[in-house]
């Protein structure tokens, strides 16, 4: 996996972080739209993500450098992909240092959002999309787990630390999916410009919204499974809006509504404690303000 890169090697120019359920997927997809921007196919190649270390990968991860590479074109000159697993440490430990060792010149976009509705949306996902059937209480219940895939990445200023280490702080680009949704273009042409690209570009697709959790249901994992990894590659060919208005369609017959979790007094009191301290140094590191937050 670990070969030196060589002079025509293809690799990305910069990296959407995280944190999961703070707009990724929606960012990936706003940038793949701009002409002097490629975004890998594979969304989540999650090749820098390391050893699996009793914490199994989702199907589709790339752990071979001739494979990762292939997912990039050279003559673009900004490539980027988007892992939400590059800012989960403890739980996926050493990937500043792989990326530094890779791409030394790396840009990040770390999007982040309210600590405590991304850790419940994040629970909602899982329950949707990975087999968890676990009460929201008891998922939460061990804060020092550290294979917990929903605590840590809500540490955003120990997560953006870690980076910090290897990166100059320039070169990251700290972004509050608040903005992404209630001020998109103006967030766009500020992330086009950090990346070095036409801030101007405009696209009826930046009105898009592409993930919503009140249209989740609880999936079994063998229909994820299918669809994720075996139909969708072969059915690309059908525009985006079809594909996804058949797919929920169907799933209306199938499933029931998911849900939406709540916490309870107690536990809605532990995750503030933890997560205060984090965000008040998240504002100091980053100046900005997340005034919607609830922290």
């Amino acid at each position: 996996m670990w070969l030196r890169p060589t002079q025509d090697m293809a690799l990305p120019t910069f990296f959407i972080i995280g944190a999961p359920k703070a707009g990724t997927t929606s960012l990936h997809y706003y940038l793949d739209q701009h002409p002097q921007i490629q975004m890998s196919a594979n969304k989540e190649p999650r090749f820098f993500a390391g050893p699996e270390n009793g914490v199994p990968y989702a199907p589709g991860r790339i752990d071979r450098l001739v494979e990762y590479e292939q997912l990039f074109d050279p003559n673009v000159g900004a490539r980027g992909e988007a892992s939400t697993d590059y800012a989960t440490y403890p739980r996926r430990e050493g990937v500043p240092e792989r990326i530094k060792a890779l791409v030394p010149e790396a840009r990040f976009l770390y999007l982040v959002r309210d600590p405590i509705p991304r850790t419940i949306s994040h629970y909602q996902m899982r329950v949707a999309f990975l087999g968890e059937r676990r009460s929201l209480q008891e998922a939460l219940s061990d804060f020092s787990d550290p294979s917990s895939p929903y605590i840590w990445p809500s540490l955003y200023a120990s997560q953006l630390e870690r980076y910090l280490r290897h990166f100059p702080g320039e070169r990251i680009l700290v972004i509050d999916q608040a903005e992404l949704l209630a001020e998109r273009r103006s967030t766009l042409r500020k992330i086009f410009a950090f990346l070095s690209v036409d801030d101007t570009v405009v696209s009826s697709r930046f009105d898009e919204v592409l993930s919503r959790s009140r249209e989740w249901r609880a999936y079994s994992p063998s229909y994820v499974r299918i669809v994720e990894h075996a139909l969708a590659p072969t059915l690309r060919w059908i525009p985006r809006g079809i594909r996804r208005s058949l797919r929920r369609s169907a799933e209306r017959v199938l499933w029931p509504p998911l849900e939406t979790p709540t916490l309870d007094d107690g536990m809605h009191a532990r995750l503030s404690e933890l997560y205060a301290g984090e965000a008040e140094r998240l504002r100091g590191l980053t100046g900005k303000a997340f005034p919607t937050w609830t922290l």
